[in-house]
């Protein structure tokens, strides 16, 4: 698996169970790839997230306290990506039930013995 499909496995897993917004994406992702003795950028997560949109991998949303989420067609800018969060598709669900195969991580989040991060 490249490194790119690894931090998209990464996205998707995080954004597998309920709306999240972008920094806590972020968070949970680099947490993630440092155990895998990788590091990732915001701006490399923000790409992805836009990039799984466009792929029909995950949905852009507006939520609000008052009303139901709002569904955005197609990804937001980059400029102002903070004020979305974003929820896996159908599709998503089965692209990363495929990636888990090559997943690093135990259920706990621990690293697998003898997995070493992609050179590319």
């Amino acid at each position: 698996m490249t490194r790119h499909k690894l931090i998209g496995s990464f996205v998707l897993a995080e954004i597998s169970d309920d709306y999240e917004e972008p920094e806590h994406v972020y968070e949970n992702v680099a947490e993630r790839a440092r155990i895998c003795g990788m590091s990732v950028q915001q701006l490399e997560i923000r790409t992805m997230l836009l990039e799984l949109v466009q792929m029909g991998l995950a949905k852009t949303y507006i939520l609000s306290t008052r009303e139901p989420a709002i569904e955005v067609q197609g990804p937001p800018s980059l400029d102002n990506i903070h004020d979305f969060y974003f929820w896996i598709t159908e599709e998503g669900k089965t692209a990363l039930s495929s990636l888990r195969r090559c997943w690093p991580l135990d259920d706990e989040d621990s690293l697998l013995p003898g997995w070493s991060p992609p050179l590319i």
